[in-house]
């Protein structure tokens, strides 16, 4: 009854894009659990397929897939639908009925468009997910639910909880996993594989014209894969032809807007110009046309103009003398910009800005002097600084048409680089991908490294550590491009971030030999005698974070304050913060809790925070929860690890997921409570293993064996050690956390 076949949904997967490479990698790591999760996105974009595909490679894909759309029973209906009735319940129930929570099984129950479900059902759905029970309508009798919950919207819920129309308790609850489906414009390369897959379920064979594929590629879709599916269906019935040409095509497409005309609508248009003095705007846009239509030829186009020539030559000589001093000042501010002397560099790029005004003829001159005040305010305030987007924004809008694709490419890591810092990963991931569209489309080498770099980092930040090594891989960037240079369009050295983010990925997997080595390679970067200021935090940031994670207190506590120093000295307000978390670590590891919570809060609160560092919580809070654990202060810890899971999970930062959840357990222990602790380690493991993070997957284990050893278990204890460290224990050069355990699993299997 359940089966896809019988409703016509499509179940497999269509495309080759990143986007899709990505999501099925991590439904294909959640799929096999038992954790509720929510599947986002554009409507028709195929959250319905995920839902299936999920349920098909979970433990029980025999059981039923139940779907459910939250929107399309009637509110009087729905409870019943979920939970059944008994007998007599309400008049017409002349017989029990059995619910979707009861017909599932040990299936799915997929939850469409929950965002619609009434706020009175919300409460008994968050009852069932935690008690995993439910009664029938009219029962005294509690049933035992035992399958699945998958939802899914199109909806922005957590605005909805903000507005008290979706329970925040229940969100939570729903989002233990996230999956963010793409539209069908973040894939748009696996536009002709869809219309191939289409076109094949036609009653007659469909096939097209090059012509036609590139006019669909290019076609807006905003019902997404849905509406493709539909015009697909339409041409298989009405087209005359087989062969589907733009001749035939044009008549199923939505057609054009029309062409704006008249006084009026000519008035709206110069009114849309930019800047803020639309007469000077309205008036340099004529005199720059007519001297187009006059062949550059000034007494012909002041005729056409209707005034003087003179008038015309000293607007122009007016302009030309502003551009010149424009020009220089741009100059001035590169050269400062190439030697990290930021704070310079604005006052220059500000005062060129000044000269320049809102002139349409100087648009090539505007978009560099926004570029370059992108990067230098970023360089001073953060990476989150909001005048430093506004900036990337205004070159965006003035570079289109300039034929300056590459630095395009380079204002969307701006604008990336925002979206990552506010953990607004989805969107991250999508400027991303578009940004590698951009790079392949236009052949940079440099835009493609800069998006290759843009695209690993946030699948780090997202929990996908394989595919950011892969992506890596992909655009040639493993061990820092193997000693070649590797410059952005921006001058950063992507080479030292590549590095950064293999070797953090490398850990996670316990990959501890490829960590060490980017750390290596991170570490010849550090030196005095790298040239570049910015650069150089940029290293001191791989290598102390790796140092941090390796334990390595001799390294930890000089790179820390070398980061700390350099930022202090060249104004790079979040680095400093950074380099006083890192440096609270190493004051933590020999004991002095005290100056070390004092260093990571001010770095943390007062710097990093404020500048943009809100990506980092995750990892700051299991640092700083782990020296308050240490310090005795157990409660403190626990409460701490709540409210970093509570973000983790809103925004999908799933790179310490493991870590947190570990932590939170032992805080549990320290307090007394052996059961709550073994339970949350199990739901870390669990957790852990879902991601593919062997470094959370040893850390959980480890903690549960000596929970288990301690509670008389010992007998127990080794075999969830050693299950976490197959595959891994074998490595030479191991990290500390993995000897310890190993020396752990080896007291454990002598003692039986």
């Amino acid at each position: 009854m359940y089966e896809p076949s019988s409703f016509g949904i499509p179940t497999e997967t269509v495309g080759k894009s990143a986007a899709l490479r990505s999501l099925l990698n991590l439904v294909d790591r959640i799929a096999p659990t038992t954790h509720t999760l929510l599947i986002c996105g554009p409507t028709g974009s195929g959250k319905e397929v995920v839902a299936r595909r999920v349920h098909a490679r979970s433990l029980h894909p025999e059981q039923p897939f139940v779907d459910v759309n939250c929107g399309a029973i009637p509110e009087n209906l729905i409870e019943s639908e979920l939970f059944g009735h008994a007998r007599g319940a309400f008049t017409g129930a002349t017989s029990q009925r059995p619910g979707h929570f009861r017909q599932v099984g040990r299936g799915t129950l997929f939850l469409d468009e929950i965002g619609e479900l009434p706020l009175a059902l919300q409460t008994r759905l968050l009852r069932v997910l935690e008690t995993r029970s439910f009664r029938p309508i009219g029962s005294n009798e509690p049933l035992r639910f035992e399958g699945r919950v998958i939802a899914a919207t199109h909806r922005d819920l957590p605005a909805m909880v903000r507005e008290g129309r979706f329970r925040e308790d229940l969100y939570h609850r729903l989002t233990v996993f996230v999956l963010e489906v793409p539209g069908l414009d973040q894939r748009r390369e696996d536009i002709p594989a869809l219309v191939a897959h289409f076109a094949a379920r036609q009653p007659r064979p469909l096939s097209f014209s090059e012509a036609a594929l590139e006019r669909l590629c290019q076609a807006p879709w905003p019902g997404h894969v849905r509406q493709l599916r539909n015009l697909i269906d339409r041409l298989g019935v009405l087209a005359l032809s087989e062969r589907i040409g733009i001749a035939e095509l044009e008549p199923f497409l939505a057609p054009a807007e029309p062409a704006a005309a008249g006084r009026a609508s000519l008035a709206d248009a110069l009114l849309a110009l930019e800047g803020d003095n639309k007469l000077q705007a309205a008036e340099q846009l004529l005199i720059d046309r007519a001297l187009q239509l006059s062949g550059g030829n000034k007494s012909a186009a002041a005729q056409l103009l209707g005034i003087g020539r003179k008038v015309v030559e000293r607007r122009l000589k007016s302009r030309e003398a502003r551009g010149q001093e424009a020009e220089l000042l741009l100059e001035n501010a590169r050269q400062r910009i190439e030697v990290a002397k930021f704070r310079e560099a604005i006052t220059l790029l500000r005062r060129c800005l000044g000269k320049l005004g809102r002139r349409n003829d100087a648009r090539a001159l505007r978009f560099e002097v926004y570029r370059l005040l992108g990067i230098a305010l970023r360089g001073v305030n953060g990476w989150l600084c909001a005048e430093a987007c506004a900036c990337h924004e205004a070159a965006l809008q003035a570079g289109e048409g300039l034929n300056r694709d590459a630095e395009l490419v380079s204002m969307q890591f701006g604008i990336w680089v925002a979206q990552l810092m506010t953990l607004e990963l989805g969107r991250a991931r999508a400027t991303a991908q578009d940004m590698l569209q951009r790079a392949r489309d236009i052949g940079s080498p440099a835009a493609l490294d800069e998006a290759q770099v843009a695209m690993a980092n946030t699948l780090f930040w997202l929990g996908d550590y394989e595919e950011a090594l892969a992506c890596l891989a992909r655009g040639g960037l493993l061990q820092g491009g193997e000693g070649e240079a590797r410059n952005g369009l921006q001058g950063f050295d992507l080479s030292a971030l590549a590095l950064t983010f293999e070797g953090l990925a490398a850990f996670q997997l316990g990959a501890f030999v490829q960590a060490r080595q980017a750390m290596q390679r991170l570490l010849l970067r550090c030196g005095e005698d790298n040239p570049h200021p910015f650069n150089r935090a940029l290293a001191l940031q791989g290598a102390v974070w790796l140092a941090c994670l390796f334990e390595d207190r001799e390294r930890l506590g000089p790179l820390a304050a070398d980061l700390e120093s350099l930022a202090e000295a060249h104004g790079f307000t979040f680095y400093r913060g950074l380099g006083q978390v890192f440096r609270g670590c190493h004051m933590g590891s020999l004991g002095a809790f005290d100056e070390a919570e004092r260093l990571m809060l001010e770095g943390y609160q007062s710097h990093m925070l404020n500048h943009g560092g809100r990506l980092l919580h995750s990892f700051q809070a299991w640092q700083r929860g782990e020296l308050l654990l240490q310090a005795g202060r157990p409660a403190e810890c626990e409460s701490l690890l709540a409210e970093a899971l509570d973000l983790a999970l809103e925004r999908q930062e799933r790179a310490y997921l493991g870590e947190l959840l570990t932590l939170k357990a032992r805080a549990r222990w320290a307090q007394g409570d052996q059961d709550g602790a073994e339970q949350e380690l199990r739901s870390a493991l669990s957790t852990a293993l879902a991601l593919g993070s062997v470094s959370a997957r040893i850390a959980a284990a480890t903690q549960l064996a000596r929970l288990l050893r301690q509670t008389r278990r010992a007998a127990q204890a080794a075999e969830p050690l050693g299950r976490a460290l197959r595959g891994v224990a074998s490595q030479q050069t191991p990290s500390p956390m993995l000897a310890r355990a190993l020396q752990l699993l080896e007291e454990l299997e002598n003692s039986r």
